[in-house]
């Protein structure tokens, strides 16, 4: 699709899920880590060991954390189902809350994707009794910038004030002690509310806290709620406000913790959630064993025979550059943002039932691609990461969606991911997760297979489909495109379209000549060593997180000079222009 409008480049990505890590598609990895090779595997358990606080460095040594000295690679292979068993989608921990103690007998659910069992975002700085997703939303910009390769400064030095926007939020909102949660349940208690609990507890706070406490950021800022498909409203609005030419750079992300007990109670009470009984009752259907009680690395199953959803926390952010600046800076290319389209759904009969609107979002961004890359690149090298919430009612609705489609642009055996069967349904970052997988992909050419599916149900479309139930693997960059979907109550649809890195460096490079190509492609260099050296402190646990509170705060009164023609701010190289 030729346009003369800026790209939106994927540079920086960061955050964390029930799969670890995001940033060196650490959390990807781990998705598909049966398909790695040794060396890699070792990373990412590396990674997820010092996250659940296992194993720490101790001067050119390592040790775990009772203290006893260990050979490093020997430990994390003798101790991989355990390091493992403690991401994902589990039994919910009871540091959360306890099923058992506080949900009725018949309300209970005791399966959900927690972040790495052990991992406290609250541990890496003074978080003065924030809420939970804000601690993950620092924790997650904080490695998206990590991942970059380059200062913050840096960037800063070469664009505007207000050149920077930031677009990123929750769907329910921060409902723990700390947020909206301590503020219905004080009077209950019998005690008084916080002073914090209403301001923390907003759905946008994510953007004001990193706007705040991380970048110092005076740019348009924002956030567009969505239901289960608030990420890619946030990214419409980041794409859209680098190709108008607003924003040089635009930070994009959501942030979930909804693991509450009133959150279950509100999804089990819509019949939503894969709770105990549900999945006791699905395993003997299926002839798999209930004397155990229920499986609950299983309970979310997208397309298969299923239960309903599964609850799952996440913090996921990307750093979008402008393709110039991208090329002046020599950022790293990650993958760039084709289209994204949100659409409502019309008429309807309930607020929780599907309508119309997911087949236009699909649609309209599945015609994009075929302008874009072709209709052979299309029907041959894209996939597809569906909602695949895991619920009788998506696994018809969404599977005949994309077969519809797939049937209208001649697409045969349409790859198709569902990883809320890994991570449970993160809800605002939910969309977010799939992009980071599909980042994973283009990296290691492996689109991860929905593990807890053993069978396509019989109402499953999937003629021109493949599902797939077990890790796809091709060589890196096969892929040129990826579809990311999501379906949220309401009616709030939207879908992406994105492109390969290979497919966004040949735009970048009809953008300029080829020599200055050559000098962008050597800053690179420089470039990725740096995200290196990040990415190799971070495996010893040094994860550089930023928070700034009460630095470098701007006085109205003394701290700008305005004029007809613009506005100086202190701190700031350049100056904002009327």
């Amino acid at each position: 699709m030729s346009t003369n409008k800026p790209i939106a480049v994927i540079s920086g990505f960061g955050g964390i899920n029930s799969s670890g890590r995001s940033s060196n598609f650490l959390g990807y990895k781990n998705l598909v880590f049966d398909s790695l090779q040794e060396k890699e595997q070792l990373e990412v358990l590396q990674d997820l060991a010092i996250l659940q606080g296992k194993i720490e460095t101790v001067g050119s040594g390592w040790e775990t954390v009772s203290g006893d000295s260990i050979n490093l690679k020997k430990y994390l292979l003798e101790n991989a189902a355990l390091i493992r068993n403690d991401c994902f989608v589990r039994k919910i921990d009871k540091e959360i809350y306890d099923p058992e103690g506080i949900i009725l007998d018949q309300i209970k659910a005791s399966a959900a994707g927690q972040l790495p069992k052990g991992f406290d975002p609250s541990n890496y700085y003074p978080a003065r009794q924030h809420p939970k997703a804000l601690q993950m939303t620092i924790f997650g910009i904080s490695d998206a910038i990590g991942q970059l390769g380059f200062k913050w400064e840096e960037i800063q030095s070469k664009i505007n004030p207000d050149e920077v926007s930031v677009f990123s939020g929750a769907a329910i909102g921060q409902l723990d002690s700390f947020g909206f949660g301590g503020l219905m349940q004080s009077r209950i208690k019998g005690s008084r509310a916080s002073s914090k609990n209403l301001a923390l507890g907003l759905v946008e706070m994510s953007a004001d806290f990193i706007n705040a406490y991380v970048l110092g950021n005076v740019g348009r800022t924002g956030h567009s709620v969505g239901a289960c498909a608030t990420f890619l409203y946030n990214l419409q609005m980041g794409k859209e406000s680098i190709e108008s030419g607003n924003s040089k750079i635009s930070i994009v992300g959501a942030a979930e913790a909804p693991i509450t007990p009133e959150i279950v109670d509100g999804f089990f009470a819509m019949s939503a959630l894969s709770d105990d009984k549900r999945m006791l009752e699905l395993q003997a259907s299926n002839g798999e064993p209930i004397d155990s009680g229920p499986i609950q690395n299983k309970a979310c199953r997208p397309f298969g025979n299923n239960a309903g959803m599964v609850l799952g926390e996440s913090s996921q952010f990307i750093i979008l550059i402008e393709s110039n600046l991208a090329i002046e800076l020599g950022a790293d290319v990650y993958g760039s943002i084709g289209s994204v389209h949100s659409h409502s759904d019309g008429h309807k009969s309930s607020i929780s039932g599907p309508g119309v609107g997911n087949y236009i979002t699909m649609a309209k961004c599945v015609s994009d691609a075929e302008k874009d890359i072709g209709l052979k690149s299309l029907r041959q090298s894209t996939f597809v990461h569906a909602h695949g919430t895991g619920t009788p009612a998506n696994r018809t609705t969404e599977s005949h969606i994309l077969d519809k489609i797939a049937s209208t642009f001649g697409i045969k055996n349409w790859p198709v991911s569902g990883i809320k069967s890994y991570l449970g349904h993160t809800m605002a970052p939910a969309s977010g997760d799939q992009l980071i997988a599909a980042l994973g992909t283009w990296n290691k050419g492996v689109i991860p297979g929905i593990h807890s599916t053993d069978n396509l149900a019989e109402d499953v479309y999937s003629e021109n489909l493949d599902i797939l139930l077990d890790n796809k693997v091709r060589e890196a960059n096969f892929y040129k495109g990826c579809f990311l979907n999501a379906k949220g109550f309401g009616g709030n649809n939207a879908s992406a379209f994105l492109l390969s890195p290979e497919e966004t460096r040949k735009k970048m490079q009809s953008l300029i000549s080829s020599n200055k190509y050559k000098q962008y492609l050597s800053k690179v260099e420089k470039t990725q060593k740096k995200s290196y050296r990040y990415n190799a402190a971070c495996l010893k646990g040094d994860y550089q997180v930023t928070y700034k509170f009460n630095e470098n705060v701007l006085n109205g009164e003394k701290d700008i000079e305005i004029s007809r023609k613009g506005m100086k701010l202190k701190g700031f190289k350049k100056e904002i222009k009327f």
